[in-house]
């Protein structure tokens, strides 16, 4: 119990801290004993343990945790959780709603498979009050629930203005998106500046219509947007707002009564947990530990005679949130590296070795400089050992104002080519010899370096990053354009991204009698869906899969299969884990159950896709190749696909990361950092980009033997 009240942020800067102290084997037996045997019963660290208990059968009246994926907070969603067996969890009642909230609506139909950001500014008003606060988003999928976050696990504490950021995905069912703000318990909260926006196929992020952003309106004003708990009342102070000349103050509400909700049982032999069940493991120094795994009621009940001295230290722990020093640089470190030992759901399929990765990330945090950016690389670096194309470190504390170049990248043969632009300085073709004085070509490589997952899905992160700029800060570029001159030009960085990435045909047209192109990434299913019955007598299709595709790329496939998922296609498996180290007690696998739908489009079928194709886009293309639903042209996707999930660090960075096995639809064929491989390789050429020609569509069409 004590243990499962911890706040493990805190706790792993005050044990750094003490560890980094420690100089003898015997001093850091001391330091860690003092750290955890405070937790609970059971916990020894030494050079010798006793002899451990008898392991007995399994026992429903145990107290134990078992996991369903990385449920890593009690508000996890989506198809990963956590449970405590045997443990009631205490929460307020019906009779009246605790959190204070305010919220707005938009639909959803039109931003289907984006990504989506929230940014906007907060503070509290007294960081000692109970309670937590924060801005929150919300992604619905019909009666379901897609993408959530309220900043739970990572709260507003600062009582200056601050902005926070949240960012999530829109499913391809989504139908509706509502955020806000709110403050539960006893916690008041300011909020100013709301900014909604979706990530574009370029990358650049184009805000959202949100009424009355900045509260500027009066509150009876029929202008404002905003809605909010009936029985609480709104202040819009005119004085000190950050933006503008106002904001909105969202006041604390009186805490609901509480009740016990049922103690979670055990569903199943998996979670029934083990009598005398232990982890045993070595540290260093020649120290090992031992921590128990299921505890009886009263043994779980058991507090420590040095738990309130734990607490106490905890509790002096300043703030940690936007800082670099080095007790939160190795803290960080240390979380990162467990969450990932305990839940990354790959390392049988993977030949790294993360126990012997953990030295030297330690040294790389040590080592680093004060700031934020080295406290972010390093963190880039940890991540970036995953292999995982969803692992990404996001600064959540100090973010950046970061701008967009009217320009696109394509790396090409270790060179940068603009592929799209809105400045006749920089046209289409040019080859981007540095940036600001730098080598390209280095530039290309630290970026690489700092991203994680395959080659192909790395080159793609580094176009973006790239890309990306100093909002309001100039960049340099000295190109080589095809006119040949080579010479320096000077871009702006703004908010607004190109209008264009790269040039295709029409979302959904007819290219020559009887043969069609889809573009899954920009047409959506309700305007494929009048289209089927020609697109079924056509004598081909293409369908373009190069990008992220809308909800018409899940929505085609059972107009191109011809026979049904079986029984026993599962192609997701969600880890159950109840031992630490990855230990996986089972799967639970799952699948989409796609069957045919008339009408069938039964003409030829051609797939363009490449290294820019990532997670829901690989759930696609799983399809088309293991149910042979297209020949597939172009390059191999990003290896990367199943829900992700986050936590927070001390530090204020988040950690995105794959939570979910996917396989191949055989259940078993790794599908990780493999992807799905062209049946055709072909990728552009700087003669294509610079004729103007989309040479991977061009070999679809010569296929399909009519004139590109």
């Amino acid at each position: 119990d004590t243990a499962a009240a911890i706040d493990w942020n805190r706790f792993a800067v005050a044990g750094v801290r003490q560890v980094r102290a420690a100089r003898t084997p015997a001093e850091l037996e001391t330091a860690l004993s003092q750290l955890f045997t405070p937790l609970g019963p059971g916990i020894e660290i030494g050079a010798s343990l006793t002899p451990p208990r008898a392991i007995g059968p399994r026992n429903p009246d145990l107290i134990a945790w078992h996991y369903r994926g990385p449920g890593l907070t009690s508000a996890a969603s989506g198809p990963y959780s956590s449970k405590r067996i045997n443990r009631t969890v205490t929460v307020p009642s019906s009779q009246q709603p605790s959190p204070a909230i305010i919220s707005q609506t938009i639909s959803a139909d039109s931003l289907r498979g984006r990504a989506i950001r929230m940014r906007g500014l907060v503070r509290i008003a007294n960081a000692n009050a109970s309670g937590w606060a924060g801005l929150w988003l919300r992604v619905d999928r019909g009666q379901a629930v897609g993408f959530f976050d309220n900043m739970e696990n990572r709260p507003v504490r600062d009582t200056t203005w601050r902005e926070y950021v949240i960012e999530g995905s829109i499913a391809a069912d989504a139908t509706q998106i509502v955020f806000g703000a709110l403050g539960v318990g006893g916690m008041s909260l300011d909020v100013d500046a709301i900014e909604l926006s979706v990530r574009r196929e370029g990358g650049e992020w184009t805000p959202l219509a949100v009424r009355d952003a900045g509260f500027e309106e009066d509150e009876n004003s029929s202008r404002q947007g905003w809605g909010r708990n009936l029985y609480m009342s709104l202040v819009r102070p005119t004085g000190g707002a950050p933006q503008g000349t106002r904001y909105v103050r969202i006041p604390a509400l009186p805490a609901a009564p509480t009740v016990a909700s049922a103690p979670a049982r055990a569903s199943d032999s998996l979670e029934t947990p083990v009598t005398g069940a232990v982890s045993e493991f070595t540290l260093a120094r020649g120290l090992r530990a031992r921590v128990p795994l299921s505890l009886t009621d009263a043994e779980a009940r058991t507090a420590s005679v040095t738990t309130a001295t734990l607490r106490a230290a905890l509790a002096a722990v300043p703030p940690s949130t936007g800082n670099d020093d080095l007790d939160v640089r190795l803290a960080d470190v240390v979380i990162a590296w467990n969450v990932f030992r305990h839940f990354y759901p790959y390392w049988n399929d993977l030949t790294v070795d993360w126990d012997a990765r953990l030295r030297p990330q330690l040294a790389a945090a040590y080592e680093a400089a004060s700031t934020r950016q080295a406290h972010h690389d390093v963190l880039r670096v940890l991540v970036a050992d995953l292999n995982d194309g969803h692992g990404s470190v996001r600064d959540v504390a100090k973010p950046a104002r970061v701008g967009l170049l009217p320009v696109t990248f394509r790396i090409l043969s270790n060179r940068l080519i603009v592929t799209g632009s809105r400045e006749s300085t920089a046209p289409v073709g040019s080859v981007v010899v540095r940036v600001d004085g730098a080598s390209a070509a280095g530039r290309i490589l630290s970026e690489t370096q700092l991203a994680s997952g395959t080659p192909q899905w790395k080159r793609t992160r580094a176009e973006w990053a790239l890309q990306m700029c100093h909002l309001d800060v100039a960049v340099t570029l000295h190109i080589e354009p095809p006119d040949g001159v080579a010479r320096d030009v000077t871009l702006p960085c703004k908010q607004e991204g190109p209008s264009v990435a790269e040039v295709r045909p029409d979302s959904i047209t007819e290219l020559e009698p009887g043969i069609w192109y889809v573009d899954l990434t920009r047409v959506r299913a309700e305007q494929l869906r009048p289209q089927l019955p020609v697109l079924a007598k056509a004598r081909g299709v293409v369908f373009d899969v190069r990008g992220y595709p809308t909800d018409a790329g899940a929505a085609v496939l059972s107009h191109l299969m011809r026979v049904p998922e079986t029984s026993t296609d599962r192609w997701m498996h969600i880890p159950r884990f109840a031992r630490p180290f990855a230990e996986v007690a089972g799967w639970q696998d799952l699948t989409w159950s796609l069957r045919p739908v008339s009408p069938l489009i039964s003409g030829e079928r051609i797939f363009l896709t490449d290294g820019r194709a990532i997670s829901y886009a690989e759930s696609v293309m799983g399809y088309v190749r293991d149910y042979k639903l297209g020949t597939i042209i172009g390059g191999t996707t990003a290896g990367a696909n199943g829900n992700v999930v986050g936590f927070t660090l001390p530090g204020g960075f988040s950690v995105m990361f794959t939570g979910m096995r996917v396989s191949r639809h055989d259940g078993r064929t790794p599908y990780h950092t493999v992807g799905v491989a062209p049946d055709i390789p072909l990728e552009p050429s700087l003669e294509g980009i610079r004729a103007g020609k989309d040479e991977v569509l061009a070999r679809a069409l010569t296929i399909l033997q009519i004139r590109p």
